[in-house]
């Protein structure tokens, strides 16, 4: 047979260089996949989202989706991409959304949301490129402005930005680590500075709520993973949002690359590591002991 690429979306693991015996059973081979990409489920799909029933027939070097669950319904492969976006996809809202024919720049907040969201069910390929919907300096002056002015905007105006920006609410978008024990205390959010920021990040990321997720979760990761000391809260601070943020800048290629290239060379570095430590492993198993 030859070496495929897995790629399970629920837990975003890919494995390239996945190996399919010519000898093994089909059942060998999903085995394999699920000790690979870390679930106890595994159905394999196309690209196209199209069952595989047969590991056998698969190619050299494809890339093939793995359903994690049996109720898992598979969707089209979904590039990851970042872009700078001004309503140049309108045509592919669907007619029935309020907001079908406007002109982006008249959209609401919720209607921006509604208008990328319905592209994306419409062009299930495109759900994993962020649609970035304003340009740095403006996201940039209105972070400067919250630092320079004293807070006075209502706690819920955040709240209700949030919402409409993203079509959920603050308490569903933050997964469950990230929040705090307590959310509110007295009507007081956790966080002033950091619900601010938030809401600014979703003024760029309209009705892409998990996409935004996915970056913030990246950031706090980065966080964590960076302190040595005993705080290594994974709950959402204004810096993780900041750099969420940058992050989102950088990959479009707005900023230079910085936030996200010291990611990329400390994954290199785990990566080196654990193969190191792999080999020393098999080194000592294989090994002689002496008279």
């Amino acid at each position: 047979m030859g070496r495929v690429q897995l790629h399970c979306p629920s837990n975003k693991k890919t494995v390239s260089g996945f190996v399919i015996g010519a000898y093994q059973s089909p059942e060998q081979v999903l085995q394999g996949v699920r000790l690979a990409v870390g679930t106890n489920y595994a159905a394999l799909y196309t690209v196209d989202a199209k069952y595989i029933p047969d590991p056998h027939s698969l190619h050299e070097d494809q890339r093939v989706l793995v359903a994690a669950t049996q109720s898992e319904r598979m969707l089209p492969d979904a590039p990851q991409g970042y872009i700078l976006y001004d309503g140049e996809e309108g045509e592919d809202v669907d007619t029935d959304v309020e907001c079908f024919g406007q002109p982006w720049e008249d959209l609401t907040e919720s209607e921006r949301c509604a208008h990328i969201t319905s592209i994306n069910e419409k062009k299930p390929t495109t759900r994993n490129k962020m649609r970035i919907t304003r340009t740095y300096q403006s996201v940039q002056a209105d972070l400067k402005a919250l630092d320079a002015t004293p807070q006075s905007t209502p706690l819920t105006d955040y709240e209700t930005s949030i919402e409409q920006r993203w079509g959920i609410t603050l308490e569903h978008f933050l997964p469950g680590h990230m929040k705090p024990p307590k959310f509110k205390t007295g009507g007081k959010i956790w966080d002033e500075p950091a619900l601010a920021t938030l809401a600014i990040f979703g003024s760029f990321t309209h009705g892409q709520a998990r996409l935004a997720q996915e970056v913030l979760e990246e950031a706090v990761a980065m966080r964590v993973d960076e302190d040595q000391g005993d705080d290594r809260d994974p709950v959402v601070r204004k810096q993780d949002v900041l750099n969420a943020i940058t992050i989102v800048y950088e990959r479009a290629g707005v900023l230079p690359a910085k936030l996200t290239k010291v990611k990329s060379e400390k994954a290199r570095e785990k990566e080196k590591r654990k193969a190191a430590k792999e080999k020393k492993k098999a080194g000592g198993k294989n090994g002689v002991g002496g008279a």
